[in-house]
């Protein structure tokens, strides 16, 4: 498969998640946009070749394209046949079209910009009460952000108040098998965090079945397609996404937006100073500190990307945090500037996979971001300063405290 003509790189998907990982995006990019890395794996780090990729329909979302698909489900799901592996396949964000579409339009009426407008003032209310209940210190995840995105979509979905700590809980462990290492005891905790919310969210649907609400389960519950109902796993794996993913990556994206204010005294006062650039603030922050590093993609036909030939069959890393800094489409890529504009991020993915949720993330980082800045005119890192997860590709932070001076 290789020859001379492919440029190859001495690193691999699991040298992606370090605590800054820009400086080897940097690298490998400036080697290639293209890179055949020592794990076998394709790494894209170009804006225009990650957009290509995306924009291709010889590109599957589906992992069971992967000719390794066995091996590949016995080291990072629990086999070909195990609960996490047939969850995992019947989620529509891998997947391809049509059944893609099938399900994806179930859920677009609940994420369009006008009904996540409509969401604003309530969402606001509850981000003004967290920051008024921690006093004049807190940690920025585990006091706003957390509650706050865990509480909202707990509520679009319909998953109960007393609910949603546990449910949070178990999307942690079922998450952790995202990483490029996964461990026995991660996948046990996983296969368990699963049969719990499967458990769980069943018992739900029955409750919607017969008593109905307002709610995303119940859409779920009463969803037709065809004449045809959805599954039990379609509703499940529906459910366990749209939870797992409206409040982990919004969660990062707040946390994100401080450290980086933090990190830029500069572009923090001038958005003190002109609250009105908020929004393009939210868009810089998705586009320097992007909470979803990279994903994958199987080419099922041969490709040429970015000039270099990429057999069929292969998997193919697109590395959106590495795409967003590419200086061919944003001048001065290192640099964080709430006024920047052009170029438009690749945060949210391209294409038939572009992020259902995208509106509703745009709107809890304002939100959440102006809670805390009206409240606090000032703040300044506290004790024991950002720690980061690594180790996934979900940039994202674990504690962040801050404190009035």
């Amino acid at each position: 498969m290789t020859t001379a003509s492919v440029p190859t790189a001495d690193v691999g998907i699991v040298d992606l998640a370090g605590e800054d990982p820009y400086p080897l995006y940097r690298k490998l990019r400036e080697q290639s946009p293209v890179l055949l890395g020592n794990d076998g794996l394709w790494l894209v780090t170009g804006y225009q070749e990650l957009r290509a990729v995306n924009l291709d329909p010889r590109a599957s979302s589906n992992p069971a394209a992967r000719p390794d698909y066995e091996q590949f489900a016995e080291e990072h799901l629990d086999g070909v046949d195990g609960p996490l592996a047939r969850m995992q396949r019947s989620m529509f964000v891998f997947m391809d079209d049509p059944e893609h579409r099938r399900l994806r339009q179930l859920f677009q009426m609940a994420f369009t910009p006008a009904s996540v407008t409509a969401l604003r003032p309530g969402l606001e209310a509850k981000a003004k009460a967290l920051v008024a209940a921690a006093g004049d210190e807190m940690d920025v995840v585990a006091d706003l952000a957390l509650p706050l995105t865990s509480s909202l979509i707990g509520e679009l979905l319909g998953v109960p108040e007393a609910d949603r700590a546990a449910a949070v809980r178990r999307a942690e462990m079922m998450g952790a098998t995202g990483a490029p290492v996964v461990t026995p005891e991660v996948l046990a905790a996983a296969t368990a965090a699963l049969a719990e919310s499967t458990e769980h969210l069943l018992g739900l649907v029955e409750e919607r079945r017969r008593v109905p609400k307002p709610d995303l389960l119940t859409a779920l519950a009463q969803a037709e397609s065809g004449g045809d109902r959805m599954t039990d796993d379609e509703i499940v794996s529906s459910a366990l996404l749209l939870f797992n993913a409206g409040y982990e990556t919004t969660t990062a994206l707040i946390a994100n937006a401080v450290a980086t204010l933090l990190g830029n005294p500069a572009e923090l006062a001038e958005l003190r100073a002109r609250p009105e650039l908020m929004p393009a603030a939210v868009e810089e922050v998705l586009r320097y500190e992007p909470s979803f590093q990279y994903g994958v993609e199987i080419t099922t036909e041969p490709m040429v990307v970015g000039g270099v030939p990429v057999p069929a069959g292969e998997a193919v890393v697109l590395i959106g945090g590495a795409a967003n800094r590419d200086p061919a489409e944003f001048p001065d890529p290192e640099r964080f500037s709430i006024t920047r504009t052009g170029a438009r991020h690749l945060a949210f993915g391209i294409g038939m996979h572009h992020c259902l949720g995208a509106p509703l993330a745009r709107l809890e980082g304002q939100v959440g971001l102006a809670a805390l800045l009206a409240a606090w005119p000032e703040f300044e890192l506290g004790p024991g300063g950002v720690e980061r997860a690594v180790g996934s590709s979900l940039r994202r932070v674990d504690r962040l405290p801050i404190r009035r001076p």
